[in-house]
C-alpha cells in the first residue's frame, strides 16, 4: 500500500508545507484527498468536551484525507510534524485517475479499510491501560518505519493516549530499563517487539 499512489503524481498539485501547517481542519468541507511525498503527518480528533487526542501518524507514502473526494466534512485534523512535501488531488483529479487507471480505486479502497480499521482499534483501545495504548501506537509506528527508529515526542505520545508527559516519560523510562525500547535524539527503537506486544 505505501507508495503505490507514486504512479499518479503527475494528476496532482505539489505543496510544500512548514512544519505545523494544518493540511486540513475537522468540521472542514472536502474537497480532495493528498499524497505526503516527504515528511510526517499526524492525525488529531477533536472530541466533544474539547479534548485533543492523536490517532495516527502517517508517513512519506501513505494517501491522506481520504473522505476529502466525497465533498463530505472530514472528522479530523491533519498537521504537518515536519517540513512536509504533499500532492493535492482535487475531486474531479481523482474521478479522473480513477477512470484512467481502475487500479488506482483499489489503492484508494485498501488505503481506506486500513484507516477505518486503525481508527476502530483506537476506539477499542479507549478505556485500556496508558501502557497497553502506548505499546499499540509504538508497534504500529514500528511497522510503519519498517523497524527502523521513529521520530515521537513524549507530548506527542501524551496527546495519543490522553495523559500527561510524565506519565508518559514514566512509562519511556521502564520500558527503557526492562531493555524494551531504546529513546535517543528525540527517536524511539523497539528494541523487543514481542515483548511490546505481550504488553496489548
Amino acid at each position: 500500500m505505501r507508495y503505490d499512489w507514486k504512479h499518479y503524481l503527475s494528476f496532482g498539485h505539489k505543496l510544500i508545507l512548514s512544519e505545523g501547517s494544518t493540511v486540513y481542519n475537522q468540521g472542514q468541507d472536502g474537497i480532495g484527498l493528498y499524497y505526503i511525498e516527504e515528511g510526517m503527518v499526524s492525525i488529531h480528533v477533536l472530541s466533544e468536551e474539547g479534548k485533543e487526542r492523536i490517532v495516527n501518524y502517517l508517513l512519506d507514502g501513505y494517501l491522506l484525507g481520504e473522505i476529502g473526494v466525497t465533498g463530505e466534512p472530514h472528522s479530523t485534523t491533519a498537521v504537518c510534524e515536519t517540513d512536509t512535501v504533499l500532492y493535492y488531488f482535487s475531486i474531479e483529479a481523482f474521478k479522473w485517475i480513477c477512470v484512467k487507471h481502475p487500479k488506482a480505486q483499489e489503492i484508494f479502497m485498501r488505503s481506506l479499510s486500513w484507516k477505518i480499521r486503525s481508527l476502530a482499534d483506537i476506539v477499542a483501545l479507549t478505556d485500556k491501560p496508558h501502557e497497553t495504548q502506548m505499546a499499540h501506537f509504538l508497534l504500529q509506528l514500528y511497522y510503519q518505519y519498517d523497524g527502523l527508529p521513529f521520530p515521537i515526542s513524549l507530548a506527542s505520545l501524551a496527546k495519543y493516549i490522553g495523559t500527561s508527559r510524565i506519565t508518559v516519560y514514566k512509562i519511556v523510562k521502564k520500558w527503557s530499563n526492562k531493555g524494551l525500547i531504546s529513546q535517543k535524539n528525540k527517536r524511539i527503537e523497539i528494541l523487543d517487539v514481542k515483548g511490546m506486544g505481550a504488553l496489548l
